[in-house]
This record gives C-alpha cells, sequence and structure tokens, in this order.
C-alpha cells in the first residue's frame, strides 16, 4: 500500500469517530491501520531458512550438490560427495562438522525424493533416498575395475524426457599419489561430463527401485561442466556450465540441443559473443568469470525473464537477469544476498561458501541454497519478488 493511502486512512477514521461506537472496536481498527501505516513501503527482505531438508539429516550426515528434477508430482533431488555416518551431537548452523559427526565413509552422489515443494511445505519436505541394503547408496555407479576411491562421479541436473530420466554427472579422478609436499598442484581432476539415464516405469513411486546407467561422455576435461542446469523451452534444452577455472577466475556458459538429441554431443550448441549460436565450442563466450560450483537456470514467468543464481567466488549469492539469450551479453550480475563470515577451524583453513542455486520459484518468491563448508549442508534461502524487483529491471 502507498503511503499516502495509509495516511489518507487514518485522517479518515480519526475525523469520523462515532461516540456510538464501541471503544473497544475503535481501538482495534487503529492498531490495525497503525500496522498497516507502520509497514507500507518497507521492502521485502531475502530470508535464510537454515539447513535445508532437515530429514535428509535422518540417513546422511552431509552432502552437497542438492539439484532438484522434476518427475511431475514428484521431486527427485541429486547430491554430490555424501557423507555416512552416525550423529554424536546437535547439527546447526552455528556448529562444525567436527563438532557433531562421526564419519564412516562418503559415496560420491546419491538420490531421493520429495513432494514437489511449495511456499507452506519447503521449510519440512521429507526425503527418502534410494538405499540398498538399508544404506544410502551411489546411483550413478563404477564400472567393473574403477576403483571408487579414485573415479567420482558428482551427480548433477536432469530431465525427464517422456519415459526416461537424464542426468548430467561430473567425472572426477583423485590422484592419490599428490601429496601437500608438491605445492599448488590438486588431487582432484575434472575429466569431463556423461549422461546417464533410467527408463522410469508408469507405476514407479518412491521407495521403489531405481535403476540408473551410465550411457555417453558428453564433455572432456578441459571443457565446462555443462549440466549444473537444464530447461525445457519447446523443444530444445538449454543448459548452463561452469570452468575450467584460469588465472583465478571460473567462467559460465551457456549451450542448447534438441530434446531428442540429448544424448548426441554434435548436436549441442553454444552461446557466442554475439549472442549467436555456435555449434564449435571454441567460439561459447563466458558471460560471468566468477562462479564457485554449480550454477542455476531458470525462465521465470512471474518475472518474465531467465533468471540465473549462483554464489560468487567472494562468497555472495548473485542474480542474473535477462529477457533473451541475445541479451545476455549485456546482463550484469547483481549481489542478491552475503551469508555470515565463516568460522575458524584449523584443520580445513580454505573454507569457502559454494554451489548457490535455485530449487524452485512460486508466485511469490524464489527459493535457492548454498553450501555451507563448516557443516556440510543446503542452507536455504527465500527470495521475495519484491526484493529483488529493481535488480532484474
Amino acid at each position: 500500500m502507498n503511503n499516502n493511502y495509509c495516511v489518507m486512512a487514518l485522517t479518515l477514521v480519526m475525523k469520523e469517530r462515532n461516540p456510538s461506537t464501541y471503544l473497544a472496536a475503535q481501538s482495534l481498527i487503529l492498531l490495525i491501520l497503525i500496522s498497516i501505516f507502520l509497514s507500507c513501503d518497507r521492502p521485502e527482505k531475502i530470508r535464510n531458512m537454515g539447513i535445508f531438508g532437515e530429514s535428509r539429516k535422518m540417513s546422511v550426515l552431509g552432502q552437497d550438490g542438492c539439484t532438484p528434477i522434476s518427475l511431475g508430482d514428484t521431486m527427485m533431488w541429486t547430491f554430490g560427495d555424501t557423507i555416512l555416518g552416525s550423529w554424536k551431537g546437535d547439527l546447526s548452523v552455528n556448529s562444525t562438522f567436527e563438532d557433531t559427526a562421526v564419519m564412516k565413509g562418503m559415496i560420491s552422489n546419491s538420490l531421493a525424493f520429495s513432494p514437489v515443494p511449495d511456499d507452506q511445505t519447503v521449510a519440512s519436505l521429507e526425503f527418502t533416498f534410494y538405499k540398498e541394503k538399508e544404506r544410502v547408496a551411489q546411483f550413478i555407479k563404477p564400472f567393473p575395475g574403477e576403483d571408487p576411491q579414485v573415479w567420482r562421479f558428482w551427480a548433477i541436473d536432469g530431465i525427464q524426457l517422456d519415459s526416461t530420466v537424464y542426468v548430467y554427472y561430473i567425472i572426477v579422478y583423485i590422484n592419490k599419489n599428490i601429496t601437500g609436499s608438491e605445492g599448488n598442484l590438486m588431487p582432484i581432476r575434472v575429466m569431463g561430463v556423461g549422461l546417464a539415464e533410467w527408463r522410469k516405469p508408469p507405476s514407479w513411486k518412491a521407495g521403489d527401485p531405481v535403476g540408473f546407467r551410465r550411457t555417453v561422455k558428453l564433455f572432456s576435461g578441459g571443457d565446462p561442466v555443462f549440466g549444473d542446469s537444464v530447461i525445457r523451452i519447446g523443444d530444445s534444452l538449454y543448459l548452463i556450465g561452469h570452468g575450467p577455472a584460469s588465472g583465478g577466475r571460473v567462467p559460465a556458459y551457456i549451450a542448447k540441443v534438441p530434446a531428442s538429441s540429448i544424448k548426441i554431443r554434435a548436436a549441442y550448441e553454444f552461446l557466442d559473443a554475439r549472442g549467436a549460436w555456435s555449434r564449435n565450442l571454441h567460439d561459447a563466450h563466458p558471460f560471468i568469470d566468477d562462479v564457485m560450483g554449480e550454477l542455476s537456470l531458470s525462465y521465470n514467468e512471474f518475472l518474465k525473464r531467465y533468471v540465473v543464481i549462483y554464489c560468487s567466488l567472494d562468497g555472495t549469492i548473485k542474480m542474473v537477469c535477462f529477457k533473451d539469450f541475445r541479451q545476455l551479453k549485456n546482463a550484469r550480475p547483481r549481489v542478491v544476498y552475503t551469508p555470515a563470515s565463516l568460522p575458524q577451524i584449523a584443520s580445513r583453513p580454505n573454507m569457502f561458501y559454494y554451489s548457490g542455486k535455485e530449487i524452485f520459484h512460486t508466485g511469490d518468491a524464489i527459493y535457492a541454497i548454498y553450501i555451507h563448508p563448516a557443516i556440510y549442508q543446503p542452507i536455504l534461502l527465500k527470495i521475495p519478488y519484491g526484493a529483488i524487483l529493481q535488480k532484474c529491471d
């Protein structure tokens, strides 16, 4: 409500006081109007809602990724590295993983299902994890001869096309021969992006068996990690991807492919510096270069904009809005949220927030997460449209 209308309403009530009106009723009306007046033109604020998916902690200690894939009336969630074990204390945003958990193992991906979240249920979703022998298990598995301690398969986004569910995953090699004495050499190498698929039975429900199989390798090491986020517009799929890092910066790129050709590498096209599409990956042009971890791409029918949300290298959560991919080259990222400073942990001196992304949106708000490294949990943000409208001009 505009402030002028608030002042007018208060004035009318004060002028039109009827002596026969009960004093209690007058007081109540006045209090209501004063409350409206005090709230007039106050900008909506972004709300940190704490750890996302508290029910997950019944099955896992911690995990990153946390990417939703719609299966109609069910939401499927993919996760990257997932820590298994037991609890020795209460985990919260004010604690650390070392204080609260006893780690017994780490698998490189996991899978869960929940009802489709909305404004009312997002804070209390119940997750059903894919398990084998009553234990949370990888759904993207190593081939025979692949050491799971060396070869890791980090699940990212995907999409259901007809009865088949596709999930992109990052192929990671852990070089155990590299030690801390070897300077800046990193033991983790990204070897490319693969695609896993599962033919979902018509009668399937959460808790039933799931059978993903690895099929094609779409991108190689040294290419951007396409598949961080996937959306369908008409007959085309649009993907966002990040990396590789260079000169202390991490770029992000856009690709598209006909939905019918999702498994065909030659069918992918990449957004270039002119805002046009090219089949040559070398023509791909980054539109941002400060990305930390996976990021999201969505089309928001309420804003009538495409929206990219990501965690920046400086730890802030940023957003890019644009009307058309041809205009993306002119769009600029805006900071929408700054998380609190991370705690100091002697055994982990180089912690940083990462993997900011939208998980869904409603008519009232965008809901996003980012990963808190001290507790290895996704943190939920509610981003009301009123708090970001000016950032989407």
